[in-house]
């Protein structure tokens, strides 16, 4: 009798997961972006959340929550209910960088939230305001050095990663400036209150076409259209000297399986439009493949090389 019972238990269970698979989505989605308004991950989600809402045929609302380099808005997605209906845009930031820098993180991102799919990748730009005078990176090392402790740079988020891989890669005393979000950031070294800052393209780009902010180096491998004529690091002889961020979709860990693999259809489909991959390259930003099976290889790639990182800049866990 008792086994009877289990079986017509998990009868109905899988029964009642393929009718809400059939149902799903029937109401609007809620995408959280941990971050402030204006930057690169609130671009990102909202036009991968455009182009998701109009694969489910359903709104994707985009919410931003800033705060505590992406904790906030990590802590607010996971108060909702498992069912689908409340997704993360998450990033390196919220994924890796905060599991190495806080010793108590009030997530677990590996145990708590399951990925949908990656999303895009974009390159950072370092910028300095127009009024600073140097033209290139190895003027703004010189530059610094000669003025230990007089430089400052914005930090949003986990963004700081690269600045400061930067300076401890060249002994540099740059202080840290921390802001909510990127657009905080930008409006403030275009408007001279910092010297320098290394952000998205998609972000700086437009301060640099109106001769506002001044781009030294675009920190990959392949030089940006949105950024014409700026060398990236790989061709001033600095290929280990690169810095992104990427950005992904998650669910609550426990939200049925049925749903989840309507929302990696789903991404992939968004992912693979050519229309997209072109607007978005207007602005530095590239579409990542990526299923939740690819996901998993790709960040366990990319926690060892963000390890890394975190090594050479000498930061500390807090």
């Amino acid at each position: 009798m008792r086994l009877s019972r289990l079986l017509w238990m998990v009868v109905l269970f899988s029964c009642a997961g393929v009718s809400l698979a059939q149902t799903y989505p029937d109401r609007p989605l809620r995408l959280i972006v941990p971050f402030g308004a204006g930057g690169n991950s609130d671009f990102a989600a909202r036009q991968i959340g455009k182009s998701l809402g109009d694969v489910l045929g359903q709104t994707v609302v985009v919410e931003n929550r800033g705060g505590a380099g992406g904790v906030l808005g990590v802590k607010e997605m996971l108060g909702y209910p498992a069912d689908g209906y409340t997704l993360l845009l998450g990033t390196v930031g919220t994924q890796i960088v905060n599991t190495l820098l806080y010793k108590h993180l009030p997530y677990d991102p590996d145990r708590q939230l399951a990925p949908v799919g990656l999303a895009t990748n974009t390159p950072s730009v370092l910028v300095v305001r127009a009024s600073l005078p140097v033209r290139t990176l190895d003027e703004l090392i010189a530059y610094a050095r000669a003025r230990p402790g007089v430089l400052n740079y914005g930090a949003a988020g986990t963004l700081h990663l690269g600045m400061e891989t930067l300076k401890a890669s060249y002994g540099l005393d740059i202080v840290k400036v921390p802001y909510k979000g990127s657009g905080e950031s930008v409006t403030a070294v275009a408007g001279g209150q910092i010297d320098v800052l290394m952000d998205s393209s998609q972000v700086v780009g437009p301060q640099v076409a109106a001769g506002k902010l001044r781009a030294l180096a675009v920190m990959a491998d392949q030089p940006l259209a949105s950024v014409p004529g700026v060398p990236t690091t790989t061709q001033l002889g600095l290929p280990d000297l690169k810095a992104g961020n990427w950005t992904a979709l998650y669910v609550a860990a426990g939200t049925p399986a049925a749903i989840q693999e309507t929302l990696s259809r789903a991404l992939q489909k968004v992912v693979a439009s050519a229309e997209l991959k072109a607007r978005l390259a207007e602005y530095g930003t590239q579409l990542y493949k990526g299923s939740p099976e690819e996901y998993r290889a790709f960040i366990a790639a990319d926690k060892a090389k963000v390890r890394r990182l975190v090594e050479i800049a000498g930061l500390q866990a807090q």
